[in-house]
């Protein structure tokens, strides 16, 4: 019923059909695997992409919170230090000189020699207020008073000692004290704020 088939007699036809097949699955090959190969590398590559955007993106939001955090936290130290260390000028200069005066009294100098210099500082929204103490004591009354100047809840700074002379042959010294706070002064900053053509002074 079935015809003897002798693989060595039909080899040209299996070598044929075998190369039609290979053929065939070249093609499918080329036409199917390969695109779909190449596709899935340019996905591949384009998660890769974005998943590297990404991390970036997500760095640079993380270091823009952060920066933002932290210039909250300076600005809050900047509004404090502006509104509860430099205050305003009607407040603080009337303390200011209640005190300095008192620690004159105290080292058994002459309040009424102290002497007051305010300075306005408008680019910046200032007022430098300049006090000259005239010192006449030995070493220890200077001490006492820087002591007392440093301990001072007013924020004053001690900016120069000079020394004017010696009195009973040395056991006194004349010194200048030169010291300095400053006041918040926010009008000034809303006129430099405005045009040119708007502020005091101009026409």
């Amino acid at each position: 019923m079935f015809n003897r088939f002798d693989i060595r007699e039909e080899r040209v036809k299996v070598a044929a059909i075998l190369g039609v097949l290979a053929v065939v699955n070249l093609a499918l090959y080329i036409t199917l695997n390969l695109p779909r190969m190449h596709r899935q590398a340019v996905e591949e590559r384009r998660v890769s992409d974005l998943t590297q955007n990404l991390a970036e993106v997500s760095r640079r939001v993380a270091l823009m919170k952060d920066l933002d955090q932290r210039f909250e936290t300076e600005k809050t130290k900047v509004d404090t230090f502006y509104d509860d260390v430099l205050g305003a000028k009607d407040i603080r200069m009337i303390q200011i000189q209640r005190e300095v005066r008192g620690i004159a009294a105290s080292l058994g100098m002459d309040p009424e020699t102290i002497a007051y210099q305010p300075d306005i500082l408008d680019k910046v929204g200032l007022i430098s207020f300049n006090i000259n103490v005239p010192l006449v004591g030995d070493y220890r009354n200077l001490r006492q008073f820087i002591n007392k100047i440093e301990k001072s809840q007013n924020f004053l700074i001690v900016e120069s000692v000079s020394l004017g002379g010696a009195k009973d042959g040395g056991a006194l010294l004349d010194l200048n004290i030169r010291l300095s706070t400053y006041f918040d002064a926010p009008e000034l900053r809303e006129i430099q704020k405005a045009p040119a053509e708007k502020r005091p002074g101009k026409s």
